[in-house]
């Protein structure tokens, strides 16, 4: 039976031209079965977004908001601060979330340590009702997301840095409130994710001490913030 088949199979292995598409054939079954083993790993990869965050203290980024009482009267003044998340290349970003990871203290030698009392939850996105962590960031668009708001210090003519996050935390030791910081020198890290997007981690520093109602004065010369390497 072997000797039969021999004829049939000689000419296939010493044929260029079928020897040629035999080799193409199995090099195409190869490779529809890579597809089919690794489709899902191909698609999320194609399918992946590039963000970049930047924090400017200049309007629309940046700007004063009075807050009023339910009877419409001015309460206070606010300087709102947001990050800008700008869609680089890529699919929309899909459930893309913002968390301040780290808040360290620096001191006048430009010394760090770790704010103890600091909880890293997630900031909330601008102008969207209801409140959301989590939302989508079109193609060849972007998105603000609330980094936090100063205000007037009961005690004084300072500023306070209040944390936009998704959740208002509970007082933790020594009656600290994680998502309120006094005025001083600090070091801060984002950290960027969603389910199609590369994980970006930036830092910042940032440095507030006194209070003016005025918005210029508040941006330009009591508020500092500079990307951080």
């Amino acid at each position: 039976m072997i000797i039969k088949q021999a004829p049939e199979i000689i000419p296939v292995l010493t044929d260029p031209a079928n020897l040629l598409v035999s080799v193409g054939l199995a090099v195409v079954t190869f490779l529809a079965l890579l597809v089919a083993l690794f489709q899902e790993r191909i698609r999320k990869y194609w399918n992946r977004a590039t963000l970049d965050m930047e924090i400017n203290l200049t309007p629309p980024d940046s700007h004063q908001i009075a807050l009023s009482n339910r009877n419409g009267e001015i309460v206070r003044q606010t300087i709102y601060v947001r990050v800008k998340v700008i869609h680089k290349k890529g699919s929309a970003g899909e459930n893309v979330e913002i968390m301040p990871i780290n808040f360290l203290r620096v001191d006048e030698n430009n010394n760090l340590s770790v704010l103890k009392y600091f909880l890293p939850i997630s900031l909330v996105w601008s102008h969207f009702q209801p409140r959301t962590n989590t939302i989508r960031v079109p193609a060849n668009l972007f998105r603000h997301c609330d980094f936090g708001h100063f205000i007037k210090s009961q005690n004084g003519n300072k500023s306070i840095l209040l944390l936009d996050t998704i959740v208002q935390s509970n007082p933790v030791a020594d009656g600290e409130i994680p998502n309120v910081i006094k005025s001083g020198k600090y070091q801060f890290e984002l950290l960027l994710s969603g389910d199609n997007v590369k994980t970006l981690r930036k830092k910042w520093e940032i440095e507030f001490e006194n209070w003016s109602d005025n918005e210029s004065e508040m941006l330009n010369n009591n508020i500092k913030i500079r990307e951080a390497k």
